[in-house]
């Protein structure tokens, strides 16, 4: 998976993808009291299932088209260095490009020499290679596959618990989604912590808050 997307993005779209079942199945349990069993199982179901499909389906466009517009950019910023004759405008443009991509560390750790002579390894590389118009690759049809493989394995869980309702009231089956919710989350936040942080666990913590602050200002503004 991490080939085609990176461990942050899986996290976010899986992180939606709770938040939107954990939406649905508490602001339905208040729309389908004194529904029958069978029917709560059938609507929150078709309910959860049908919206995280359908927004791991945009989503999965969306970032489609937001990376081959980005490569498109580039392609188009890199072909003015390649066709340009004028070193010092080349370089200037080529530190531009660089620093846009590395905008989270470049003011902090590349000062204004460093840049240049990326900048200037950066031209050498491109004069001399064909820059080929970038097109709608495997790894953006992947990445937005994994999308909807996030967003509707983020549902699953919850689908699986409101089975409970022939068995248990609504009101406990609700109970024991946003408490798996919440395990889920928090291991969401462990996930990040291990790829991108120190594994101090607070991460979960965090996610677990923000995950349980949103539900409740989503379900009280309307679903």
């Amino acid at each position: 998976m991490f080939e085609h997307i990176t461990p942050t993005q899986a996290a976010v779209e899986f992180f939606y993808g709770l938040l939107m079942a954990m939406t649905l199945s508490n602001t339905l349990r208040l729309a389908l009291l004194g529904s029958s069993a069978v029917d709560v199982v059938f609507i929150v179901s078709v309910a959860i299932i049908g919206c995280n499909t359908a927004w791991g389906i945009a989503d999965g466009a969306v970032s489609m088209l937001t990376s081959h517009f980005q490569n498109l950019y580039y392609y188009r910023r890199v072909k003015e260095i390649k066709d340009g004759t004028d070193h010092e405008s080349a370089r200037e443009l080529a530190s531009d490009i660089l620093s846009e991509a590395l905008t989270e560390i470049h003011e902090d750790i590349l000062d204004e020499e460093t840049r240049n002579r990326m900048a200037d390894v950066a031209i050498q590389a491109i004069k001399r290679k064909d820059i080929p118009q970038p097109t709608l690759g495997r790894s953006q049809w992947m990445a937005a596959l994994w999308c909807i493989v996030l967003s509707v394995s983020a549902a699953l869980p919850f689908i699986a618990i409101y089975q409970l309702t022939l068995f248990l009231n609504l009101n406990t089956v609700t109970l024991l989604a946003n408490i798996s919710g919440a395990v889920m989350l928090f291991f969401l936040g462990r996930f990040l912590d291990r790829r991108l942080g120190n594994g101090s666990g607070r991460t979960g913590l965090v996610m677990v808050g923000l995950g349980m602050l949103m539900l409740v200002m989503i379900v009280a503004l309307g679903g």
